[in-house]
């Protein structure tokens, strides 16, 4: 029982450390921000620009059209996304949360299975169905994403880089561990 009260107060000072060293560098200003009109909030370490667009999403066997409202901006030479769709009528979250999945790695040609993917679990909070971390490495990018749902509204929170950034992996965790659900 100690063992585990340690390793559990070493790992919140390590976090605690690692957010104050990216949160101190110039090029990463974090703030907080709402995702379009639901109760998720985050972090970004830059001021976001907002777009929204139409898309098609191939669920099972079928296309189903949704709206993509995306939030994003770039610092520390790493791009930080944050998209939200409402659920498309006659889909389930966790079809969604696939398709988007499928559909995030095909600009990189990249299969699922060159995709390292996690369940992840923001801490005190428990999301059915589970947030999917995924980390894929290219010739040309570096890119973690985190898919998720939350009531009637599916996410995707995503950091781009180059492989060379070595930073990229810690400043994920930060943005990723810093969504906040109500």
């Amino acid at each position: 029982m100690t063992h585990l009260v340690t390793q559990r107060l070493q790992r919140t000072t390590l976090m605690v450390a690692l957010f104050c060293v990216i949160a101190c560098t110039p090029a990463l200003n974090w703030r907080s921000v709402s995702i379009g009109d639901t109760p998720v909030q985050m972090l970004f370490p830059c001021k976001p620009d907002h777009a929204a667009r139409d898309v098609v999403l191939r669920v099972g066997a079928r296309d189903v059209p949704s709206n993509l409202s995306l939030q994003g901006c770039e610092a520390g030479g790493m791009q930080f996304t944050m998209g939200e769709m409402k659920l498309p009528e006659g889909a389930t979250q966790t079809e969604v949360l696939a398709a988007w999945r499928l559909a995030s790695l095909a600009p990189l040609h990249v299969l699922p299975a060159d995709a390292v993917t996690d369940a992840w679990q923001p801490k005190g909070v428990q999301i059915t169905p589970p947030p999917v971390r995924a980390r894929v490495m290219t010739q040309n990018h570096q890119v973690q994403w985190m898919w998720f749902a939350h009531a009637d509204r599916v996410f995707q929170a995503a950091v781009y880089g180059k492989p060379s950034d070595q930073g990229l992996p810690d400043a994920a965790e930060i943005y990723f561990s810093e969504i906040k659900w109500p």
